[in-house]
């Protein structure tokens, strides 16, 4: 006959002493095979879980039953016959009526760029300045604040663009990025290159007196698209092969900041005639290489654009739209788009969350939309 389990309690329940999080069958792999899982977050942040390449957002949820846990328990297929009746007892540690359970989530990278804007880098020689010494910081430095996967942090810290600089993580002022993609630009046409084809080695070898091999490296990654060339026996070392093929919108992009950063607004006309004439001569500006950088108003008189970027926006999606709908009452789709579609996942997505934060009218023949609610 099988063994009788007899259930007691034990004189002083500890039901803080357990903790109870419910996990899909991936997470339970990715557990047996010895990864880890971390909880990253500050004391003031609402806590996420990490694996290495995924981040979950962690929410109590609460269960009508009673839950008792107990070191020892057998279920009935589990329980051996015995000739003779035996009681095995169990005893009830602790007692619980919620768990957490989680939701796969975006990385909150919204701090990742505050905490390295505190120290931009500007070059060597501005390295002592008194505003060039806030703290820098580190990758484990980051890994440790920033609620993000090891695969979502580094995918952050390239999207921002941040370049590691003597072991730190830094991103570069606007003003000396500019230095450096000018003087790569010059190098160019004194090098008679074309622009499908810069050299990496040649560049770095040629600024080095100017700027460090690193930073050169970075500015040619956010402007330019690597490619490699054939090794030859001459020349077969990996950084003799590099090549770069700057990319037009690009650099496009970039000529328009430097335009509409300094000014509040500038008349829409005017600014297409200089961001022509600022680029270089083969390449072709259009107001599409803006999405996410500026917003034009065409219902004014003259129309203007005005520097706007999304990197400014909260991260919250309720505080993204209300900003949004602060700065401007009705946007059109492809208006809005460019500034939601990083809050984007598997399951919401643009029209969801347009669903969700705002109402949609026409106005002159094109659907618009503004908030769903008072605006704050």
């Amino acid at each position: 006959m099988p063994g009788v389990q007899c259930i007691s309690f034990t004189p002083q329940l500890d039901n803080e002493a357990v903790m109870l999080m419910e996990i899909d069958p991936s997470l339970l792999d990715y557990l047996m095979v010895g990864d880890s899982l971390v909880v990253r977050g500050e004391k003031s942040d609402q806590a996420v879980l990490c694996t290495k390449d995924q981040t979950y957002d962690i929410r109590e949820a609460e269960t009508s039953n009673t839950l008792l846990m107990m070191p020892e328990f057998d279920f009935p297929s589990e329980l051996e016959s015995h000739s003779e009746p035996v009681i095995l007892h169990r005893t009830v540690q602790a007692m619980k009526h919620e768990y957490y359970e989680l939701r796969k989530t975006k990385p909150r990278l919204k701090r990742l760029r505050e905490l390295l804007q505190e120290n931009v880098y500007s070059g060597w020689e501005c390295e002592g300045e008194e505003e060039h010494q806030g703290k820098k910081y580190t990758y484990e430095e980051l890994s440790e604040t920033i609620q993000a996967s090891e695969v979502e942090l580094l995918q952050g810290l390239h999207d921002l663009p941040a370049c590691l600089i003597d072991g730190y993580w830094r991103m570069l002022d606007f003003e000396f990025c500019s230095k450096v993609l000018e003087s790569l630009l010059a190098l160019k046409d004194s090098e008679s290159w074309d622009f499908d084809e810069i050299p990496a080695k040649a560049c770095c070898d040629l600024l080095a007196d100017i700027y460090p091999k690193n930073v050169i490296q970075h500015v040619l990654e956010c402007y330019g698209e690597k490619k490699e060339r054939e090794k030859t026996q001459a020349s077969d070392a990996d950084d003799e092969n590099v090549l770069y093929k700057i990319k037009e919108d690009n650099v496009c992009r970039y000529y328009a900041e430097l335009l509409l950063r300094p000014v509040e607004k500038f008349n829409l006309q005017e600014f297409e005639n200089v961001w022509q004439l600022a680029v270089p001569d083969s390449f072709k500006t259009s107001l599409y290489q803006l999405e996410g950088l500026a917003l034009v108003d065409r219902d004014s008189t003259p129309q203007i654009i005005r520097y706007y970027p999304h990197t400014d926006l909260p991260d919250d999606a309720s505080d993204r739209f209300n900003a949004l709908f602060q700065t401007k009452e009705r946007w059109s789709l492809d208006e809005i788009t460019p500034y939601i579609k990083d809050l984007v996942t598997e399951k919401l997505k643009v029209g969801t969350l347009l669903n969700k934060y705002a109402r949609s009218s026409t106005q002159n023949g094109i659907k618009v939309y503004n908030s769903r609610k008072p605006v704050a």
